[in-house]
């Protein structure tokens, strides 16, 4: 749910790549195509030719089977295009149509589909250089339409979503949010061994168990995007009206209030718990949010409780996984997260 600095070890060959389309699409010829790095697939962006010889611009996504993120497999790489279908048929949230999907073709990489690329650009979660009307508009849209997944679709287990004949379902699910908490708080805290933040690995277990034994987790398994953040976004760079919602293979069954940590957490730039900007994000979102939901959440003592211990989830993931996320920075700025990172833990109460 953060920048992964992934991408194709090697670009495919040329004849792979018009290959793979003419597989997805008949008729359709690649004019040109560059390689889109930043993802744990092989992902290109190709002008093409459609078979009524119009030009049209689309992204081609291939399972890569070496690629650095664990449980990757072919069914948890296509339930990205159930959710996209599921999405654009069911929803107003704007998502990529979908042109083709192969399981497998010889001599070519797959599974494999081929969608369309829509306009705008990244957004930023903050305002800056004077466009707060656009920045607000943002934030608020993309809460509204986060709450809009959250109602999507609901599951009878928690765990990650891949895709089976009936669309998506969960894989290897636990029974109770708690449950798939704790797993993803454990695999976490046991990666930590060896690495810059070893040394946090007991106050942070310690600080864990005691939020467990405390907190009331219940909560239903609702869809979540899984990796909810400004980079996944697409939006008219004026307006900030958003213009697509992308990168749904980290889809997930869990409580949506963990997703929110995560969302506030990255549209305010990961800025410290407590500042301006934090804060202001964390109003428009979550009022948006909220509005936008079937069912709303109580702002008690205790769901404040709960989402501090959501958002130091966030940093312990973000710990366990800081090299992948972080290896294309260079080492003050590594550092200096890693820093920022020390000082959250130091803080936790």
């Amino acid at each position: 749910m953060t920048d992964p600095k992934y991408g194709p070890r090697d670009p495919l060959p040329d004849d792979q790549v018009a290959a793979a389309v003419a597989a997805l699409r008949a008729g359709w010829t690649v004019l040109d195509a560059e390689p889109m790095p930043a993802g744990s697939d092989i992902v290109y962006g190709v002008t093409v030719r459609d078979a009524r010889d119009r030009r049209r611009e689309a992204v081609l996504k291939c399972f890569r089977s070496d690629g650095p993120v664990d449980g990757r497999s072919p069914e948890r790489f296509l339930v990205e295009v159930d959710l996209l279908e599921l999405v654009g048929r069911e929803t107003d949230i704007p998502v990529p149509e979908v042109y083709g999907t192969y399981r497998s073709r010889d001599g070519l990489p797959g599974p494999a589909f081929l969608m369309g690329r829509l306009p705008g650009e990244p957004p930023l979660g903050v305002a800056v250089g004077g466009r707060e009307a656009a920045a607000e508009r943002l934030l608020r849209e993309s809460g509204r339409l986060l709450a809009r997944v959250h109602d999507l679709r609901s599951f009878d287990a928690f765990g990650d979503l891949v895709s089976r004949d009936g669309g998506p379902a969960v894989r290897d699910g636990r029974a109770t949010w708690p449950d798939r908490l704790r797993d993803i708080v454990d695999d976490s805290l046991d990666g930590l061994a060896g690495t810059r933040f070893a040394g946090l690995e007991e106050p942070l277990r310690e600080y864990a168990d005691d939020r467990f034994a405390e907190l009331d987790l219940a909560a239903d398994a609702a869809l979540l995007h899984g990796d909810y953040r400004p980079g996944n976004l697409l939006a008219d760079p004026d307006t900030g009206d958003l213009t697509a919602v992308l990168d749904w293979g980290a889809a997930q069954a869990g409580d949506p209030r963990y997703e929110l940590a995560w969302a506030v957490r990255e549209f305010s730039g990961r800025a410290p718990v407590g500042s301006a900007d934090r804060e202001r994000v964390r109003e428009a979102f979550v009022d948006a949010y909220e509005e936008g939901r079937a069912d709303g959440f109580e702002r008690d003592a205790a769901s404040e409780r709960r989402q501090s211990f959501y958002l130091a989830a966030t940093w312990l993931v973000e710990c366990r996984w800081f090299d992948a996320w972080w290896g294309g920075a260079d080492e003050s700025a590594r550092e200096a997260r890693a820093e920022r990172l020390r000082e959250n833990v130091r803080e936790l109460r």
